[in-house]
């Protein structure tokens, strides 16, 4: 059985007398007279607008699952009945297993799904031919309906090239696309996340779109388009498909897990290096405040010691081991943790390189090998698949390390992602009729070895810290502590960010708790200071993470303070887009978010407001109209005190109104209390 930890409760599955429900923290997925899932809820609310669905056309006619068969029992009675249904065949603390059924007059379909305890959902599904003779399958699309209001916005892996925007509010005319091993559709408190790891036996456009649409309507419907009517496409089409058909999917409602509310306290910062608790800070002299004392009183708790640690890229060992445990005892006796860097490469100088290359290194459908980067000691360092034995290695290594050198966790640089692999010699790759072959993405593969650090870390109290760009994918990240995302951005500084990454754009990907995990976010590219990026990320709860040797900690270490003096752990947050009815704004270019401290009476005690100018260009004066049952209630007649959060300057509060200046992409932290 797996290791569950917290905040993971056990799994319970409950059989009800017309199929299954299985329960997981925060979600529940219900099963009934159909193969697939009827019912998804998360975060309190419904995600479907009807069952999942598989619908279609064979021998010229459309699929009819209700159709009811004759069956002659061994009695030799002929009884009729509906051929659908679900039951549930085992399970434990850590996963169910539900098979289900259904039956038309010369088709069968039948699911085995696997429900772990984070909420992943494993399909395996197989189309088989109801009796000897082969059915002329034209068209077959597995649909999930899913209510409006719980798919206003998507993302979805890899972008399409020359067109980075795989992230957003869903377009009127909805999306297609060509195959995609994950889609996420949802709205900024949960959704659910479609992943699959090839196409193969996917019978239908291929490559160009319409493979995977996303439709709205009166339910915004996501159809997977599993065999299409080629036919209609192609004249020379002479042969259907021939049965059997075999697909696996995966479906993750998410958020995965309870978002922490203590969020800013992390403080995760980034690049430490081998004698920083040694070296003076700055141009200081003998005596002077040392870099790691300067990182510690600027309010860093945890820090990333990246890929210099040790001299083989993505390696578990150091010839430094003196020294690096030095700098943990270091770290540790100011209050910090540390973590190492593990990334997603296989060095030349590692050992085993030479029996391992070949078998364990991603290769395209050419044989080519990917990456090629290139460090110091010479060396270089190619794209590695975990779906191969490697993975065993680095997972026992980084669990060897964590105990060799007393570090606090592990900052996985592109670990998480499923990088698309056409190695045969581990089992990714497949081939098609014509003898093509195609890539895989091993991300059941790359799931186990982050669930193994994941049961090797946490009990040590330890972090996980993915790096990934773009790649919100569920199944992968739900063991994980926090995130950090935005390199593939490269916002020219010249240019409006909105235009690159639009607020929908950063609910969907960069906030978090659509997911359950918190988010840092990386940056718009180069010529971003993190100012520039406070705008953004404090409108959304979010945070940029600074680096430790420029300018960025004196940043942050202010803002840091203030939203834990406030407290926002505990309190009650209203983002801009719903919290009309507490605040008025003015003009169209300033938006602002709310936190509310609530009292034992459940009155307001304070307000923290986020105001940001989103203007590249004019400095805008911004009103701000408080609603009174947002506002502090205090002593009658008492006046409010306002006040700038970071320099403490009193603001003038007229009644329930503000006005505030804000420069061009500018935020401001105002207290109220």
């Amino acid at each position: 059985m797996s290791q569950i930890l917290p905040p993971w409760t056990a799994l319970q599955a409950n059989r009800r007398d017309d199929g299954v429900d299985v329960e997981v923290w925060g979600r529940v997925y219900r099963f009934g007279a159909s193969a697939l899932p009827l019912s998804l809820s998360t975060a309190g609310a419904e995600l479907l607008a009807a069952p999942i669905r598989l619908v279609g056309q064979v021998d010229g006619s459309p699929i009819d699952w209700d159709r009811r068969v004759p069956f002659k029992s061994s009695g030799g009675e002929v009884a009729e009945w509906r051929q659908r249904g679900s039951l549930l065949l085992e399970q434990d603390d850590a996963a169910a297993a539900v098979v289900g059924w259904q039956a038309a007059a010369t088709l069968i379909v039948d699911t085995h799904v696997r429900v772990e305890f984070d909420g992943m959902m494993r399909v395996d599904l197989v189309v088989l031919p109801q009796r000897r003779t082969q059915p002329r399958l034209e068209e077959l699309w597995l649909e999930v309906p899913l209510r409006p209001e719980r798919a206003t916005l998507f993302t979805y892996w890899p972008a399409l090239p020359g067109r980075p925007g795989n992230s957003g509010a869903l377009p009127a005319a909805g999306l297609s696309l060509p195959f995609r091993p994950s889609v996420w559709l949802g709205w900024e408190e949960g959704g659910l996340n479609w992943f699959c790891e090839s196409d193969r036996d996917w019978l239908n456009l291929g490559d160009g779109p319409g493979a995977i649409e996303v439709i709205p309507g009166e339910a915004t419907v996501l159809r997977l388009h599993l065999v299409d009517s080629l036919y209609r496409r192609d004249t020379d089409y002479a042969q259907p498909p021939r049965l059997p058909l075999k697909y696996t999917f995966g479906l993750q409602a998410t958020p995965v897990k309870p978002m922490p509310r203590d969020f800013c306290e992390r403080r995760l910062c980034h690049h430490i290096d081998y004698g920083c608790e040694h070296r003076p800070a700055g141009q200081g002299g003998a005596g002077a405040e040392t870099e790691l004392e300067r990182i510690a009183r600027l309010g860093a708790r945890a820090v990333v010691f990246h890929e210099g640690w040790t001299p083989v890229q993505n390696y578990w060992r150091t010839d430094r081991e003196a020294e690096l445990k030095q700098l943990v005892a270091a770290c540790h006796r100011r209050g910090i943790k540390l973590l190492l860097y593990f990334g997603y490469e296989l060095s030349s100088l590692a050992p085993g390189y030479v029996d391992l290359a070949d078998e364990v290194l991603v290769k395209n459908a050419d044989g080519q090998v990917a990456g090629g980067w290139c460090r110091t000691p010479a060396q270089r360092a190619n794209k590695v698949c975990y779906n191969s034995r490697w993975a065993d290695r680095l997972a026992a290594g980084i669990a060897a390390a964590i105990e060799r050198y007393g570090v606090d966790g592990v900052y996985l640089d592109g670990t998480t992602v499923p990088v698309a692999c056409a190695n045969e010699q581990h089992g990714c790759g497949y081939r098609s009729s014509d003898g093509g072959l195609h890539p895989t993405y091993p991300i059941f593969a790359v799931r186990r070895l982050i669930q193994r650090l994941h049961a090797a870390i946490h009990p040590r109290g330890g972090l996980i810290d993915a790096h990934q760009s773009s790649c919100l994918l569920a199944p992968t990240l739900a063991f994980c502590d926090s995130y950090f995302d935005g390199e593939q951005l490269g916002v020219d500084r010249a240019s409006d960010p909105l235009d690159s990454l639009p607020l929908a754009a950063f609910r969907a990907e960069f906030m978090g708790k659509n997911l359950g995990l918190p988010l840092d976010f990386l940056g718009l590219g180069a010529g971003w200071r993190i100012e520039d990026l406070l705008y953004l990320t404090l409108l959304h709860d979010v945070l940029p993470r600074p680096g430790t040797a420029d300018r960025d900690l004196e940043v942050m270490a202010p803002i840091w303070e203030a939203l834990s003096r406030f407290g926002v752990g505990a309190a009650e947050w209203q983002p801009y887009w719903r919290n009309q009815h507490l605040l008025r704004v003015k003009p169209d270019t300033v938006k602002a978010s709310l936190y509310l401290r609530r009292g034992d009476a459940a009155g307001v005690e304070r307000v923290l407001l986020v105001a940001a100018n989103l203007s590249t260009r004019q400095q805008t004066r911004a009103q701000l109209a408080v609603d009174r049952q947002a506002l502090p209630s205090g002593v009658p007649g008492k006046p409010l005190a306002c006040r700038d959060a970071l320099s403490h300057e009193p603001l003038a509060l007229a009644g329930n109104c503000l006005q505030i200046d804000l420069p061009p992409i500018r935020a401001r932290l105002v207290l109220i209390e």
